[in-house]
C-alpha cells in the first residue's frame, strides 16, 4: 500500500511504538451526502466547515479509519512547524467525535471499515 493524494482526515489519535508511530484517522469527503446520514457520518456545512478552516462544506466519515504510519512518505508536511495541520476542531467538537468514535468501537464495530498499511 502506498500514500496516494494529499487528502483532509481527522485525526482520531496518535500511538504505536516508538519506532513505529502512527495516527488514526477518519476520512472526510467534500461530496454531499444523499439520503439520511448514519450513526458515525457528520456533516459540516459552510458555516461549520469555514470554522474549521476549510473552504467548502464536508462529510466526516467515522466509520471509515485508516491506520497510517506516522512518516513524511505517508504525511509530506509533517516537519512543517505546524506537521501539516489544516484546521483543529474546538474542544467541544473533538468531545462530541470521539464520543461517536468511541460508541461505534464498542457498540458497533461491524460497521467500522479499517483501511491502511497498519490497520494489523
Amino acid at each position: 500500500m502506498r500514500p496516494g493524494p494529499l487528502h483532509i482526515a481527522y485525526t482520531i489519535g496518535i500511538g504505536g511504538t516508538p519506532t513505529r508511530p502512527m495516527a488514526v484517522v477518519a476520512y472526510t469527503t467534500s461530496q454531499p451526502w444523499e439520503g439520511p446520514t448514519p450513526p458515525g457520518v457528520v456533516t459540516f456545512n459552510a458555516a461549520d466547515a469555514a470554522q474549521l478552516g476549510q473552504a467548502r462544506p464536508f462529510v466526516l466519515d467515522l466509520r471509515r479509519m485508516a491506520y497510517l504510519p506516522l512518516t513524511t512518505s505517508w504525511f509530506p508536511r509533517l516537519e512543517e512547524p505546524c506537521a501539516g495541520m489544516l484546521g483543529r476542531a474546538p474542544k467541544a467538537l473533538r468531545s462530541r467525535l470521539d464520543a461517536i468514535a468511541l460508541e461505534l468501537a464498542t457498540r458497533r464495530p461491524e460497521v467500522l471499515t479499517r483501511l491502511g498499511p497498519l490497520r494489523g
